[in-house]
């Protein structure tokens, strides 16, 4: 039986890479769920969050307690954008 201090972790997301599960985990993080990540593909001099994408991916584990929320905290975050938004009209011919 698990006690509140040992929680039951599972998957809630795979990746593929660490670096993009690192960056899940500090959102979750923000919003108070705790997150960590399983891999088995630690490999390479910098590890493998700058070799690129893992061949065995990365699973990120949250506390089967917290799965739902962990999802839709995950799901509500968006990437920023690569380019800024289109500038806004001024109003003024010839623009």
């Amino acid at each position: 039986m698990a006690s509140s201090s040992h929680p039951h972790w599972v998957k809630c997301h795979d990746f593929g890479n660490e670096l993009e599960a690192s960056i899940a985990v500090a959102v979750l993080d923000s919003a108070g769920i705790p997150a960590i990540i399983r891999s088995n593909d630690s490999v390479g001099l910098f590890g493998s969050a700058f070799q690129g994408y893992s061949a065995m991916g990365v699973s990120l584990m949250v506390p089967a307690a917290a799965l739902s929320a962990a999802r839709t905290v995950l799901a509500s975050a968006r990437p920023l954008p690569d380019e800024p938004d289109e500038p806004a009209e001024t109003g003024e011919p010839g623009n």
